[in-house]
C-alpha cells in the first residue's frame, strides 16, 4: 500500500486506528482490563475516554515501530523510541489515580508520535521535530491558495537537521575492540578480537601480509587511524564530548595515548607497527566497548560534518546538506567514511540521484571496488528505493517547492479554444 502523508495528516484518529490495526506487529499491547494490577490501570479502565486513549496510543505506537522497522535501516530510531516509550510508561504510572495527569500524559505522547508518523516520508524518520516551517520535499505537493495561486508553506520536512542513519554505517563497518589492519589480519567481528596475521601469496608464491588499498590501523566501527591526524581526531572527539556527551568510564587522555602511535600510518607501515606492538607485548592494543563506541561516534559525526561541508561548497544548484532527506545524508556520509569517490560525488553535487545509484552499481562490478560490492549495492538500493517510493526525485533539489498545478499548464491549454459547435 502506498503511503499517503496528506491522508494521514488529515485522517481522524479513529480512522487511523481502523487503518493500521490489522498490521500491528504486537510490539506493545493495550491495557488488559481483566488483569488490572495497579491503581493507575484501574483508573484508566474505569474511564472510557482514558481507555480509548490507551487503545489509540497502542495503535499509533505500533504503527510507528512497524513503518520504520520495515525499512531495515533505522534500528537506532526504533530502539530509541522503544526506550522513550518505557520512560513514558513510568511517568504515566506515576500519575496513579490522577485521571487528569493520565490524560495529559497520553495526549503528550500521542501528539509526539502522530507528528512523526504524519510527516511526509523522505524515506526515513525525521529525527527532530522542527520548530520552524521550511520548504517541502519533492514527495509532497504544497497546499495552494486558490485565490492568489501561490504555494502555501508546507510541513517542515526540509528543516536543517541531522538525518544520517549511523546504524547503516555501523552495519557496513562492523565493530572491533582490538586494533587491526583490514586485509592484513583476521578478525572476529562478533567478539571484536584480532585473530592474528592474515597471509596471501604474492606473484612469487611467497606469503605476505597486505592491507586493503591504503588502509591503516583500524578500530571500532571502521575508524581508520591511518586517515586521521592528531589534530583532526582531537577535534572530532572534543566536539563529540561537547555536543553528545562522554561516558564517565571513557578517559580521553588514556584513549589518545593508545591510538597516537598508529595515527597517519598506512599500508605496510601500519602492518609493521601492529606486528611490532604484538611482538613486544604479546597482545594487540584494544579498547573497551565504551571507548570504541565513543570514538566511532565521534568520527561518524565528524565525517558527516565533513561531507556536509564538501556538499554545501560544491553543490550546483545550491542545496543544504542538512536539509536533504536521510537517504542522501546517509549515503554521502557513508562514502566519506569509507572512500570519497569523485565520480559519484559529482552526481550528488548536481542533484543527479538516479545517476548516483547507477554509478554505485557500476563501481561494484569493477576490480578496484569488487571487495566492497555489497556496500556499494546497499547504497544504490537505498537511493533507488527512495526514488521508487517517490521520496526522492530522480534529479533535482528534493527540497525545492513545487508550483501549483495551474502554473504548469501548457501553452496549448492556455490558448483560447472555441467550442466545436460555435
Amino acid at each position: 500500500m502506498r503511503h499517503h502523508p496528506q491522508l494521514f495528516a488529515t485522517m481522524p484518529l479513529g480512522a487511523l486506528v481502523m487503518t493500521v490495526c490489522a498490521i500491528l506487529p504486537g510490539d506493545a499491547e493495550a491495557i488488559d482490563c481483566t488483569k488490572v494490577s495497579s491503581f493507575n490501570e484501574q483508573t484508566i479502565c474505569g474511564d472510557k475516554k482514558l481507555l480509548l486513549l490507551d487503545r489509540d496510543l497502542t495503535v499509533v505506537y505500533n504503527k510507528f515501530i512497524k513503518v520504520f522497522s520495515d525499512t531495515g535501516h533505522y534500528t537506532h530510531l526504533v530502539t530509541e523510541t522503544r526506550a522513550t516509550q518505557k520512560k513514558w510508561l513510568q511517568r504515566r504510572n506515576a500519575c496513579g489515580a490522577d485521571a487528569a495527569c493520565v490524560k495529559a500524559a497520553y495526549a503528550e505522547r500521542l501528539a509526539l508520535l502522530q507528528r512523526k508518523i504524519c510527516y511526509p516520508r523522505d524515506d526515513s524518520p525525521i529525527y527532530q521535530i522542527p520548530s520552524q516551517p521550511g520548504p517541502t520535499t519533492a514527495t509532497t505537493q504544497p497546499a495552494v491558495d486558490h485565490h492568489s495561486q501561490k504555494p502555501q508553506k508546507p510541513a517542515a520536512v526540509c528543516s536543517t537537521t541531522d538525518r544520517v542513519d549511523y546504524d547503516f554505517i555501523k552495519k557496513n563497518e562492523g565493530a572491533m575492540l582490538d586494533f587491526y589492519v583490514p586485509g592484513a589480519f583476521s578478525t572476529n567481528v562478533k567478539t571484536g578480537n584480532n585473530l592474528g596475521p592474515k597471509f596471501k601469496r604474492d606473484k612469487n608464491g611467497e606469503p605476505i601480509q597486505k592491507a586493503i588499498a591504503a588502509s591503516g590501523v583500524t578500530v571500532g566501527q571502521g575508524v581508520d587511524l591511518g586517515q586521521q591526524t592528531v589534530d583532526s581526531l582531537k577535534h572530532y572527539i572534543n566536539i563529540e564530548a561537547q555536543k553528545y556527551g562522554k561516558p564517565a568510564d571513557v578517559d580521553i587522555g588514556s584513549l589518545m595515548n593508545r591510538i597516537n602511535p598508529f595515527i597517519g600510518l598506512r599500508k605496510d607501515a601500519s602492518v609493521a607497527a601492529l606486528n611490532e606492538y604484538y611482538k613486544i607485548r604479546g597482545e594487540y592494543p584494544t579498547l573497551t566497548t565504551a571507548e570504541a563506541d565513543f570514538i566511532s561516534s565521534a568520527v561518524k559525526h565528524g565525517y558527516a560534518e565533513d561531507a556536509a561541508a564538501l556538499f554545501n561548497r560544491n553543490s550546483k544548484p545550491k542545496m543544504n546538506f542538512w536539509s536533504l532527506p536521510a537517504t542522501l545524508q546517509t549515503t554521502l556520509t557513508d562514502m566519506k567514511y569509507h572512500a570519497y569517490i569523485q565520480s559519484v560525488a559529482q552526481h550528488y553535487y548536481r542533484g543527479e540521484w538516479q545517476k548516483a545509484a547507477e554509478e554505485f552499481r557500476r563501481l561494484s562490478t569493477t576490480a578496484k571496488w569488487a571487495k566492497f560490492e555489497g556496500r556499494f549495492r546497499r547504497r544504490a538500493k537505498m537511493l533507488t528505493d527512495a526514488i521508487n517510493n517517490n521520496s526522492l526525485p530522480k534529479q533535482g533539489d528534493p527540497c525545492k517547492p513545487r508550483p501549483p498545478v495551474a502554473i504548469n499548464r501548457s501553452a496549448w491549454w492556455e490558448n483560447p479554444r472555441r467550442p466545436r459547435w460555435a
